[in-house]
C-alpha cells in the first residue's frame, strides 16, 4: 500500500489576476479528461506540485470578481517554505495559469463575432491553464494517444500509483508526478505491466531525454514558437497534434494553429459549418476569422461547448463523439 506524504505546513496569499478574470473556467477545462493530480469543484481548485524538487499541494479560492478578481492561494508544504521560494511558486503559477496575460485586446476585437459573442458574454476572462509542467504534460499526452478517456485514466493512476507519491493536503488526497529519472531507469516490461501498451518506449526515451537535460522547459519559454515546436517534434512519439497542444497550454501560443486532431475536427466542423468538413477548410476558416488570435479563439469555442455539457445543456451530437 503506498504512503501518503501529510503536507501540513502551510502559507496563505492573496493574487491579483489582471481583469477580467473568470476563476472557474480559467482553473478547470471540462474537455480535460479527469486527472488524479487536480480537484475541482466550484470556487475552488486542488492541485499537487512538484516544483525544484519539493511536493506541494496548492489550493486556490475565488474571492473576486469578474472585473475585481482575487484568487487566495495557499501553498501546503511539508516543511517550512522561505519568502524566496514562495515568490518563485508565485511567479509559476501567474505563468502556469495566465494570471498575469492581458487578452482585452482579444475581447474588444471580437465582441460582435458570430461565435464568440455568446462565449465572450459566458467566459469572459477565461485564460488557458496548464498546470503541470513541460514533462508531465508530455507524460499526460502520451496516455492520451489512440485511447478513450477511461483508458487515460486507467493507464495514469497505475502509472502514478507506481511512480508518483499520494500527498494529502487541505482534507484532499491527490498525486504527485514523479521525476523523469524515475522511469527514466525502469524497463519496458515494467512498464507494459501497468498495461500502457506500445506507450512503454514513449514513456522511457522521453524521460531519459529530460533526465540528461537535454530539454529545458525555463529556456524554450524565451525561444521562438518554431524553435519550441522543432524541440518537441524531436522527441520519441511526439507528433504534430501534441506538439500543437504544447504550444498552446504549457508555452501559451495564442496564435499557432497548425493542425487540428480528427476528433476535434468533428466537433469544430458541426460547431461551425454543421456538416463535416476537412481540417484544411476549418484552418484556414480560423486564419480569416481571428488572425493572430486564431488559437485563442479556437480554444475558446471548444471549451465552451464542454462548459454547456457540464452545467446540464443536452447536445446529443457532442455525446456521440465523446470517447469515454
Amino acid at each position: 500500500m503506498m504512503k501518503t506524504l501529510l503536507l501540513k505546513e502551510k502559507k496563505s496569499l492573496v493574487l491579483k489576476p489582471i481583469k477580467p478574470f473568470d476563476f472557474d473556467s480559467s482553473v478547470h477545462n471540462p474537455s480535460h479528461y479527469p486527472s488524479p493530480t487536480e480537484f475541482y469543484e466550484k470556487g475552488k481548485f486542488w492541485q499537487t506540485m512538484r516544483f525544484k524538487n519539493k511536493l506541494l499541494g496548492i489550493k486556490f479560492e475565488n474571492k473576486g470578481t469578474v472585473n475585481n478578481p482575487k484568487i487566495k492561494l495557499t501553498i501546503y508544504s511539508k516543511t517550512k517554505l522561505d519568502n524566496k521560494f514562495i515568490k518563485e511558486i508565485v511567479n509559476e503559477l501567474n505563468y502556469r495559469f495566465e494570471l498575469n496575460k492581458d487578452v482585452s485586446e482579444f475581447y474588444n476585437k471580437f465582441k460582435n463575432d458570430k461565435f464568440l459573442e455568446p462565449i465572450l458574454k459566458k467566459r469572459r476572462g477565461m485564460r488557458n491553464k496548464c498546470g503541470h509542467s513541460l514533462y508531465e504534460s508530455l507524460m499526460i499526452y502520451i496516455t492520451l494517444q489512440n485511447a478513450t478517456v477511461r483508458r487515460t485514466v486507467q493507464m495514469m493512476t497505475n502509472l502514478l500509483k507506481k511512480y508518483g507519491t499520494l500527498l494529502e493536503f487541505d482534507g484532499k488526497k491527490l498525486y504527485v508526478f514523479w521525476k523523469p529519472e524515475k522511469i527514466a531507469k525502469t524497463s519496458e516490461k515494467q512498464l507494459r505491466e501497468l498495461k500502457v501498451g506500445y506507450r512503454d518506449k514513449m514513456f522511457i526515451r522521453i524521460s531519459k531525454a529530460f533526465a540528461d537535460k537535454e530539454i529545458d522547459e525555463l529556456k524554450l519559454r524565451n525561444t521562438t514558437t518554431e524553435e519550441i515546436f522543432n524541440q518537441m517534434m524531436k522527441l520519441y512519439g511526439v507528433g504534430k497534434q501534441s506538439a500543437s497542444y504544447m504550444l498552446l497550454e504549457v508555452f501559451h501560443d495564442h496564435e499557432t494553429l497548425n493542425h487540428i486532431s480528427p476528433w476535434e475536427g468533428k466537433i469544430m466542423s458541426k460547431i461551425m459549418f454543421n456538416k463535416l468538413v476537412s481540417e484544411d477548410k476549418i484552418l484556414k476558416e480560423f486564419e480569416k476569422r481571428y488572425g493572430r488570435w486564431k488559437m485563442l479563439a479556437f480554444t475558446y469555442i471548444f471549451t465552451d461547448i464542454f462548459w454547456r455539457k457540464k452545467q446540464g445543456e443536452k447536445i446529443p451530437w457532442l455525446e456521440k463523439e465523446i470517447r469515454l
